[in-house]
């Protein structure tokens, strides 16, 4: 009876955690936002345009590299790239899954963390920026070969290659934290110091053959231009306090308990061995490391990614100090599977009582559209529809729009248009010295038009409001339409 019942149980936990995952990510409307953006590089892709060259991506290619890959073969929707987000999401857990079981944590209560996870991360899941997701699953990759010591120069060469070329500063970061763990483990020697140029070697063998393609490929100088000569403009302006006041509150309350361990070790050595010890050493570095991924942009969204590691420090450390030591684990084994029932039925009715409080959206049916197999709010298929009309009168007049604004990604994808650095004029999204050279290219530009969002409190703010004010001083306003207004270079 008990072996039917734990069935019964896993059956219920697999079905909720797909539910859950499914409605977050499938059954939110698309907005105007990271997923729509990557899609639309990936659109141009589809369309036998490159990434860097005709599309300002500002991110190192692995995770467009794949998704270009995926899509070619299934089909260019945002139904297939959401399928795609959902994998990389899988990934992420199943990761987590193995670094606890790694840490030898029972079964029952790795799920009952890994729903935790989910619930302090639940902003942050969906189809957005999951190159970060598919970076610190590289990074997490890492740490668990840490764990079951088969770490070794090769692989985590190629580990900073995969991570760096997921996502540039993450890559650096990962390469930082893994050599001050060695040089805590090994202290300065000559082994430690060939091990590093070890790793960088294998690191390097693969570098070199992407940038050999990617030169073949035309698009090599066009990378390093987006992926790192806009950095200083993108951090210039990018610096945001945090939108919630308990996630600093993790990190400190971490930070506060290793510092404490430390000071009270020989208290505590009977309840943390050795290797427990060395394992929240290792957990702690690695959680440290990716911190610094929260800059330049200090939001709550870059905060809660670097929370999974701090979750696992906290979590291992609660389990082998509290439940394990005091209480023993095994009293709780019975019921730990319906508390994580529990947990996953308050995200649930969450995931409802969100849904249930939005605009009114369409689902798309066509089979043709870039947006097959999702709800479009009926706000942007409105308004879109009315500027993507204007834009064809004025392109059988022989007139280009640009539609300088961080809402431009539907429309566009729609017309199967590019106009490269002007599909989303960000700050730092323009390459080394790009505010001068776009600019310079507004002047020079013949018979264009430019939609500019007639209300500044409407801007993103991400948005170059230094080249808005210099479109509304150098040129004309001939009109609005929608929320824009028109200026022209004639």
């Amino acid at each position: 009876m008990k072996i039917k019942l734990d069935k019964i149980q896993n059956i219920i936990l697999v079905a909720l955690v797909l539910a859950v995952f499914i409605l977050i990510i499938f059954g939110n409307p698309l907005r105007v936002a990271d997923e729509l953006w990557n899609f639309q590089n990936l659109c141009k892709m589809s369309n036998g345009l490159k990434i860097y060259t005709d599309a300002n991506v500002i991110i190192t290619p692995i995770f467009f590299y794949i998704a270009h890959i995926i899509l070619s073969i299934f089909g260019t929707n945002i139904l297939v790239f959401r399928v795609y987000n959902l994998l990389i999401y899988i990934a992420f857990f199943s990761i987590v899954y193995r670094i606890f079981k790694n840490l030898k944590i029972p079964n029952q209560f790795i799920l009952a963390y890994i729903i935790l996870v989910i619930e302090f991360i639940f902003q942050v899941i969906g189809a957005g920026a999951n190159y970060n997701i598919l970076a610190i699953v590289f990074w997490l990759i890492g740490l668990n070969l840490y764990i079951t010591k088969k770490n070794n120069n090769v692989n985590q060469g190629i580990l900073i290659f995969l991570i760096f070329f997921t996502k540039q500063n993450l890559g650096a970061l990962y390469a930082i934290t893994i050599i001050i763990y060695e040089l805590y483990k090994n202290k300065l020697s000559k082994k430690f110091i060939i091990d590093q140029f070890k790793k960088f070697f294998f690191f390097l063998i693969p570098t070199a053959v992407l940038a050999l393609f990617m030169y073949i490929d035309g698009n090599l100088f066009d990378f390093i231009n987006f992926a790192f000569g806009g950095l200083f403009d993108f951090g210039k302006n990018n610096a945001l306090l945090p939108e919630s006041g308990y996630h600093p509150l993790i990190f400190v309350l971490a930070i506060c308990l290793y510092i404490f361990i430390i000071i009270k070790r020989d208290f505590f050595k009977e309840v943390i061995n050795k290797e427990c010890f060395e394992n929240l050493t290792l957990i702690f570095i690695f959680a440290i490391g990716m911190n610094f991924v929260i800059f330049p942009i200090v939001n709550i969204a870059h905060l809660i990614m670097a929370l999974p590691l701090y979750l696992i420090f906290l979590f291992y450390l609660f389990h082998i100090l509290i439940l394990e030591s005091l209480f023993g684990d095994k009293k709780y084994e019975k019921n730990i599977k319906w508390f994580c029932i529990v947990i996953l039925f308050i995200l649930l009715i969450r995931i409802f009582a969100n849904m249930l409080f939005e605009d009114d959206a369409t689902f798309i049916k066509d089979k043709d559209s870039n947006f097959f197999g999702t709800y479009v709010y009926d706000s942007i298929l409105e308004k879109s529809a009315e500027v993507e009309q204007y834009i064809l009168e004025q392109n059988s007049n022989g007139i280009d729009v640009m539609i300088l604004s961080y809402d431009a990604a539907f429309p566009m994808i729609n017309l199967k248009q590019n106009h490269g650095v002007y599909d989303l004029l960000f700050n730092g999204n323009m390459g080394y010295n790009g505010i001068e050279k776009t600019k310079q290219d507004i002047i020079d530009r013949k018979n264009t038009q430019f939609l500019l969002v007639t209300e500044e409190e409407d801007l993103f703010w991400q948005e170059s409001k230094e080249i808005r004010e210099f479109i509304m001083e150098n040129l004309n306003s001939i009109g609005e339409i929608n929320n824009y207004t028109i200026y022209s270079n004639n």
